[in-house]
């Protein structure tokens, strides 16, 4: 009988931990079921999965991957998955014979004002038809623009370059093309009007560097600078009034695709006839020399190469560029050449002729 009672008391034993490890089992797997979903502005969502298939939430679209980045973790579009094809202006007759007015605006703060900023005024800002640097301080230097209202810092950066777009909506309607830059890109402003006289201003258009990432279009790099046309700025200005577009935060460039995006202003392949970029949000040594950065080699839409295929003959920006750079790439784009070396049509790396079709 004493035999019998311990073996019962081991079998009640038994039971218990096989009870509780079944309930052990049964909590995990509800626990596993709860998900976190990453929306394209970062935020995290949870929702709980459905025992059945009739009331599972719709899957994402299998188009969109998730990849991980130096902050917070972003949707990222992969272009050789998603069936979008970005309209090539190559493809394009010119559409402008007249010269264009362009605005360049530039973003430019108080500590740099003296230093890159000027660089940029010596330099390539004087071949825009008009050039505002729009600063976090006020100035009396001409052409520097301080917005009082605008909020200070890097992680306000969407409120300030929305409030410099509000500010040139309402004071310069008479130019046709917008030029965003930072004080360090530098731009070859003669290739960038070739480039524009494939496009109609009074058309919604938004070039620049593309990177795969957001949207189904993507957006285009702040570091490389992007254009905007007069009608793109019109629907830029009426989402941001209207539709809730972002109005502050720390990457500008993203918010600033999204709500063109969210307003149907196409992002074109701004690559010449070889599939060469034109606008570059790497240093000048990322893409002729290298290596590539991370960023370089995820993120645009077209992939970034180095060595002498890494750049159109007609390129129109440079990130990073230092005050000294801006000087030196200056003297040798407009003061010096080679002797007995001329231009000719057949340099033009956007002319349409038997490569249209590789296009």
């Amino acid at each position: 009988m004493r035999t019998i009672s311990l073996f019962s008391k081991r079998g009640s034993f038994s039971v218990i931990c096989l009870i509780t490890f079944f309930m052990f089992v049964i909590f995990f797997l509800q626990t596993q079921q709860k998900i976190n979903v990453i929306q394209s502005d970062g935020h995290v969502i949870n929702y709980r999965r459905q025992a059945t298939e009739q009331t599972h939430p719709k899957p994402l679209p299998e188009t969109i991957t998730f990849v991980s980045t130096t902050s917070l973790p972003v949707i990222q579009t992969d272009k050789h998955e998603v069936k979008f094809r970005r309209p090539i202006a190559r493809n394009r007759s010119p559409q402008s014979p007249l010269p264009t007015s362009i605005m360049c605006l530039v973003l430019t703060t108080s500590n740099t004002l003296l230093s890159k900023a000027k660089a940029v005024n010596d330099t390539w800002g004087r071949r825009c038809n008009k050039t505002i640097f729009f600063t976090n301080r006020p100035s009396t230097i001409q052409n520097v623009v301080y917005l009082d209202l605008a909020k200070d810092g890097r992680k306000h950066l969407t409120d300030k370059v929305v409030r410099i777009f509000e500010y040139v909506h309402k004071q310069f309607t008479e130019y046709d093309w917008f030029l965003k830059a930072d004080d360090d890109t530098y731009v070859i402003l003669e290739n960038l009007r070739h480039f524009l006289s494939f496009f109609k201003s009074k058309e919604p258009v938004y070039l620049g560097q593309n990177y795969k990432l957001y949207t189904k279009q993507g957006y285009n790099s702040g570091g490389a600078g992007y254009i905007l046309s007069k009608e793109a700025l019109n629907k830029l200005m009426f989402g941001i009034k209207y539709k809730n577009c972002p109005k502050d935060g720390k990457d500008e460039d993203v918010d600033i695709g999204k709500c063109l995006d969210r307003q149907g202003v196409p992002v074109y392949d701004t690559t010449d006839k070889f599939n060469r970029e034109t606008f570059h949000g790497g240093t000048i040594e990322d893409h002729m020399v290298g290596p590539l950065s991370d960023l370089l080699k995820k993120y645009p839409s077209t992939p970034a190469k180095t060595g002498k295929d890494c750049c159109s003959t007609n390129t129109i920006t440079f990130h990073y560029v230092s005050p000294k750079m801006m000087y030196i790439l200056d003297i040798f784009l407009y003061h010096l050449t080679v002797y007995g070396r001329n231009y000719s049509s057949s340099q033009n790396a956007f002319a349409l002729d038997q490569y249209r079709e590789m296009s």
